[in-house]
């Protein structure tokens, strides 16, 4: 029974392999002569849709019949009734005997549109059709010509929305590519400037870029990012965290790995210190490779005023996260282990507080911290409108109902209180969502073993990090290794006359002009 079963297994998937193979020969076969067989072949591989444009007519003066085909809300239809319509069906002095020489005569020079190729093949036809391309098909031509057309709405440049700063540009990126690449042109007017194009996903074929400064950026680090991505094997790419995952030195690390902006401004800063930015199209979030620790506690907005105050608020910044982490644990521990350390006024007040309290204060911490968190995810999904005022008087509301009810403690509140305002100081979501998970292991372990379990456990994980790489580069460094030219940047900022042009401040030293002529002569 089970032999017959596998012997029917092994044919079916013959038989899909021969399909596929099947499709990867129709897919790659050339456009038929006849027009009427191209037409049919598209339809059988587009299907019925209402909004795949099939116009036929007749070429003046030649009687030969002609097609165009393109996708309605993909293209600008004034292009295609203005130039492309008009041009086509205009008279010519001294048509051609041949259909070949006829298609070339459109294409060199009559079609006055500035992105003209041809095709050859089925496949090449649809996929220009999917872009927003419009197709013109000759009878008798075994070829196509592909028209730029292609223009749909897009969202207009707006302030960013999570990276914001007092002072500096007020742009951000967009869901559009194409827009996201000007913008980056407006800031970097430099011939060095590099964009290098792929196609990832199976079915969303999403149009990926990579960018960076030639003669900055190492290209051995090109050729590893390019490799990472073309080593995506997915059926979709929807937005550039789909990426991320695939690409990191260690994707079951819980630390973000790659940094991520919507600031053209912050992705022009980072190539000229020797970084590539990975652009995924359908999204306006750009990748930063590669990333170190203390770059998540670095904002745009550093830059745009006085070093001294910037100095104090990358301080206040790693204090904060600090706090966040440990907080609920110290409490945990003094509560339960330590009451020793606490003052014996401040051990008092909290032992009449707590004295009508139920649960351990670790069932206590747990229940708020979850609670808060649940209360901080509600503010996000709901309406802009209601979410910032339910997410606040709820937090009012619940909190003084549970000290009422005795639940839990004043001085809970107050710690859950400080936790949540701490943690919303982090200019990085993605560290800030690292922090946010790491505090209830770090709150186990001081109900466990005290303030020793979490000098254990910070100690782990500095460990641990120390050990990890973001392609190649050290996740501490400069702090270790120890790199003393890169201090310049990292928890304090100096001026900016003092960090240099051709240094990157984070680790990478580029080639001097020397190799990289060297590399070009090569080349």
């Amino acid at each position: 029974m089970f032999r017959n079963f596998f012997h029917k297994k092994v044919r079916i998937s013959n038989l899909i392999e021969s399909n596929t193979r099947h499709d990867d020969s129709n897919q790659l076969a050339k456009i038929p002569h006849s027009i009427d067989e191209t037409l049919a072949a598209l339809q059988t591989r587009l299907g019925e849709s209402k909004d795949i444009i099939y116009r036929c007519f007749l070429l003046n003066q030649t009687n030969i019949r002609a097609s165009i085909v393109y996708i309605d809300d993909l293209t600008d239809a004034n292009m295609i009734n203005n130039q492309v319509m008009k041009t086509v069906l205009s008279d010519l002095n001294d048509p051609p005997t041949k259909n070949d020489d006829l298609l070339s005569l459109y294409l060199f020079k009559f079609i006055d549109v500035g992105d003209v190729s041809k095709t050859h093949s089925i496949s090449e036809v649809i996929e220009k059709i999917l872009q927003g391309n419009t197709i013109f098909l000759i009878d008798g031509v075994s070829q196509a010509i592909c028209i730029g057309t292609s223009k749909w709405e897009t969202r207009s440049i707006e302030e960013p929305t999570v990276e914001n700063t007092i002072r500096g540009p007020k742009e951000s990126f967009t869901e559009d590519l194409k827009n996201n690449i000007s913008l980056l042109r407006r800031k970097i007017k430099n011939e060095n400037l590099r964009f290098l194009s792929l196609n990832i996903g199976e079915t969303t074929k999403t149009d990926i870029c990579i960018s960076y400064l030639h003669k900055k950026a190492d290209p051995s680090l090109v050729t590893e990012v390019k490799s990472r991505l073309e080593n995506i094997d997915m059926e979709g790419i929807l937005e550039s965290r789909y990426l991320e995952e695939w690409i990191v030195d260690h994707p079951y690390s819980v630390f973000p790995q790659l940094d991520h902006t919507e600031r053209p401004d912050r992705v022009a800063a980072m190539l000229m210190e020797g970084r590539i930015a990975i652009f995924c199209n359908g999204t306006p979030w750009v990748l930063i490779v590669p990333t170190i620790f203390m770059q998540f506690f670095t904002s745009p907005g550093d830059y745009y005023q006085n070093f001294y105050f910037s100095t104090f608020i990358r301080w206040l910044r790693f204090i904060a996260s600090m706090l966040t982490l440990t907080i609920p644990a110290f409490y945990i521990a003094l509560i339960t282990m330590h009451q020793e350390m606490i003052p014996t006024q401040l051990a008092l007040r909290i032992a009449g507080s707590r004295a009508n309290v139920p649960f351990p204060a670790v069932v206590e911490a747990f229940l708020m911290e979850i609670t808060f968190e649940i209360l901080r995810e509600a503010g996000i999904r709901l309406p802009k409108a209601a979410g910032q005022a339910v997410s606040i008087v709820g937090a009012l509301i619940i909190g003084q109902a549970a000290v009422d009810a005795g639940i839990v403690s004043p001085i809970k509140i107050i710690v859950v209180s400080l936790t949540g305002i701490c943690s919303f100081a982090l200019p990085n979501y993605s560290l800030g969502l690292t922090i946010r998970l790491l505090r209830f292991p770090l709150m186990i372990l001081a109900s466990l073993l005290g303030i020793p379990g979490i000098a254990v456990a910070l100690l782990a994980l500095l460990t641990y990090m120390t050990s990890i790489k973001s392609f190649g580069l050290p996740y501490l460094s400069p702090l270790s290794p120890l790199t003393q030219g890169d201090f310049k940047d990292t928890l304090f900022r100096a001026p900016l006359f003092k960090l240099g042009n051709n240094k990157s401040k984070f680790g990478f030293k580029p080639k001097n002009k020397n190799e990289f002529d060297i590399e070009d002569e090569e080349q």
